[in-house]
């Protein structure tokens, strides 16, 4: 059927030439753009995950510059830090040289100084960009400081429910820094430590007492007749604790020294025949002392000597002879008596075990440190007493752990080991060790022994000067103490570039990751909207054959109408 309203083929032919229209149009845009999805109603999802991923990777090439930027500090950093561990090895080596003898100390001292200007040279200039990862501005010692952190951008992350973050890396700057201007920095001393605790540290003391006795000299010799005689009085055992037994009326006449000495002369003619008169007569009289002593006079035939046998029951351990009197019938002076008439060249009485330590210097307890000791009175177990800084406030009603004096220390130690039944006293800078007299008031051997030792502290050492403090030309520091301090700044500046070194490597990864991410993050959008243009130009070359077989095909369609109007001409 011919029909002149509705063409059925020219319809037909021009909607498929609508279509390909249509194609062509997408095939050219694809090719134009290379693009084969350019906005959301082509995919709507691919577009979507494309347009966040480039998003993306902008904000990763950011990080790859912050990594660059890192990478500089870093570098700065490490090559300063290393410069340090050069000075510091240069100063330990000069403090070597400085210990051989002859050597001029104050010239040595110069080389240090200038080293150590270096060495703050190098701290002020290791800076990149504003930021010095070597120089701290805490106003408080680095030790009393939280860290401070110092970030380096490494990666940008979208999780997978969508949110986004960077992520940093962190430097802290206690660990790297060299000074800082509240202290702290690896040049620098630490606080918390003791020293030597004013002196008491190495404090090994050992003390016991020994009997009381006196030593005098023989004045003889003399020969007793038969109405010469020498009489005294003799104390024995008397103390603060006591009063001792008292001896009136002992007395040498010539029938004693006969009878001692085996002899018909009455004469006394040395030291050693003077001991033997002085031990009877003490027998004779149960006086519970001995003239055969022999700690003074042990080998001086000029001296003879009295001890205290510590048998009187008395706490005392003592010999005291008074009231000495005598008649030698105008042969001697009034009151010669062999010796006993003078005062004794030598005495020990009432001897208790005491020890001594110097004070040096005043000292802190943080409170992070401590110390403790040993200590041992009499037959009592030896127990260990800790000191820290509540033991000190306790102590001296203070608050602040600060010991100034020898008084101070002294006070603080016996309150400490209170229990012991040890006495710790001070005169001047003498801190004195003993046994309490209240709990143990017996003298000589029967003396309580004390024991004070193994002194330990937390921390067990600290650096106690700055680099610029060093002087070896002074008297602050030993040389070995120098020594030991350097190498401990040395140590830590060597941590520090370990640190800094590790952080170099890990920001050089990064930054290699980072550039690959960038790249496979680029082929992955290019997969999901990147036009095939093989694929895209064969089709298009396909769609204009078919758009000309159109136009044909519409050409022959409306050649129907010509054909019914040439039947009515």
């Amino acid at each position: 059927m011919t029909s002149i309203l509705t063409n059925a083929g020219a319809v037909s032919a021009l909607q498929t030439l609508r279509t390909i229209g249509s194609n062509m149009a997408t095939a050219q845009g694809q090719i134009s753009s290379g693009l084969r999805i350019q906005s959301a109603s082509d995919n709507a999802a691919y577009w979507s995950i494309s347009t966040t991923m480039r998003s993306d990777n902008k904000a990763i090439s950011t990080v790859v510059d912050a990594l660059g930027l890192a990478a500089a500090k870093a570098d700065v950093a490490y090559s300063a830090t290393a410069s340090i561990v050069d000075i510091l090895s240069t100063f330990s080596a000069r403090l070597v040289a400085a210990k051989e003898a002859g050597v001029d100390r104050a010239k040595i001292q110069l080389e240090l100084s200038q080293l150590n200007k270096q060495a703050h040279s190098i701290v002020g200039a290791a800076s990149f960009g504003g930021v010095n990862w070597l120089s701290a501005n805490a106003p408080t010692h680095l030790m009393e400081t939280p860290d401070l952190s110092a970030s380096v951008v490494s990666a940008f992350v979208r999780s997978s429910d969508g949110f986004v973050s960077v992520k940093t890396s962190e430097v802290n700057l206690k660990i790297t820094s060299m000074l800082n201007t509240g202290g702290g920095g690896i040049l620098q001393k630490e606080i918390g430590g003791l020293g030597d605790m004013g002196g008491f540290k190495g404090t090994n003391a050992n003390s016991i007492a020994h009997q009381g006795h006196e030593a005098r000299t023989f004045t003889g010799p003399a020969a007793f007749g038969a109405t010469d005689y020498i009489e005294f009085d003799i104390v024995v055992d008397a103390g603060t604790h006591s009063a001792g037994q008292t001896f009136s009326g002992l007395r040498i006449d010539k029938a004693l020294v006969d009878t001692a000495l085996g002899t018909i002369d009455g004469n006394i003619g040395t030291a050693a025949e003077m001991r033997v008169v002085l031990e009877k007569l003490l027998l004779d009289n149960s006086v519970p002392a001995t003239a055969y002593e022999t700690m003074f006079s042990g080998g001086n035939p000029a001296l003879f000597e009295i001890g205290s046998l510590e048998t009187a029951g008395e706490p005392g351990s003592s010999i005291n002879i008074f009231n000495v009197t005598s008649d030698f019938g105008g042969a001697h002076p009034v009151g010669y008596a062999l010796g006993l008439e003078n005062p004794p060249l030598y005495n020990h009485d009432n001897m208790y075990p005491t020890a001594t330590v110097s004070f040096t210097e005043p000292f802190t307890v943080s409170p992070t440190a401590s110390f403790w000791f040993d200590a041992q009175v009499g037959l009592g177990p030896s127990n260990t007493y800790t000191v820290d800084r509540t033991t000190v406030d306790a102590a001296l009603g203070t608050s602040d752990g600060y010991i100034g004096d020898a008084t101070a220390l002294a006070t603080v130690i016996a309150f400490a080991s209170a229990p012991s039944g040890l006495a710790v006293t001070a005169s001047g800078t003498t801190i004195t060790f003993a046994a309490d007299q209240t709990i143990y008031p017996e003298a000589g051997n029967r003396a309580a022994k004390i024991s004070v030792g193994n002194v330990e502290s937390d921390p067990t050492w600290t650096l106690d000067f700055d680099l610029d403090e060093v002087d070896i030309t002074g008297e602050d520091f030993t040389l070995d103490e120098y020594l030991r301090g350097v190498d401990y700044m040395l140590q830590g500046a060597i941590s520090s570039a370990s640190l800094l070194g590790s952080l170099q490597s890990r920001i050089d990864m990064q930054a290699d990751f980072t550039a690959k991410l960038i790249s496979s993050i680029d082929m992955g959008i290019g997969r999901l909207v990147d036009a095939d243009m093989n694929e895209q130009s064969t089709r298009l070359k396909a769609l204009q054959t078919q758009e000309q077989l159109a136009i044909q095909t519409l050409q022959i369609a409306n050649s129907n109408s010509e054909t019914i109007l040439s039947l009515f001409r």
